[in-house]
Order: C-alpha cells, then structure tokens, then sequence
C-alpha cells in the first residue's frame, strides 16, 4: 500500500493527511473547512493558483489554464507521489 502524502498549508499552518478520497486538492481543503480562492474549477481562471514550496502535484483530470512557473492549480491537482506537499495558502 503507498504511503499518503502530508499536504501542509503554509499561510494557514495547516497540515492535514491526503486521503485520496477527493479528486482535487481544492475539494480536499474545503472537506477540510479550510477557505481557499477559486473560479471555474478547471484550472482556467487561475484563481485558485498557489505556490509549490515543495513536493510536487499532478493533473489526473488535467486542466485548461497554464500555471505560472513553481505555482500548482489547487482546484484540478493532487500530490504527486507519497512525498509531503507544502503549498503556501
């Protein structure tokens, strides 16, 4: 069985376990009462784009807006791997 990855959120201090059960690390915050900017949940707006501190994510849905560089699009990304995550909302 992999290992699930910590995802800490840096401006608010929280960390909490991913549990896969969520297909985006958005609904996984707001699962996790946590507040979180979002727009059209597609990755399009960017509004939901936050900063990588490390780790890394992927799209298993994939998503229609580009990300600036070291950034990641919360509303269609998960954890990538079973290494922790630390993002900065």
């Amino acid at each position: 069985m992999q290992n699930m990855p910590k995802i800490i959120f840096q401006k608010s201090g929280v960390e909490l376990n991913w549990t896969g059960d969520e297909e985006s690390i958005l609904e996984f915050a707001e699962s996790n009462d946590l507040d979180l900017d979002y727009g059209c949940r597609m990755g399009n707006c960017t509004a939901c784009q936050q900063k990588v501190v490390s780790g890394a994510v992927e799209y298993p849905m994939g998503h229609s807006g580009e990300p600036e560089e070291g950034n990641a699009l919360l509303c269609c990304c998960a954890p990538k791997g079973d290494s922790d995550l630390v993002i900065g909302a």
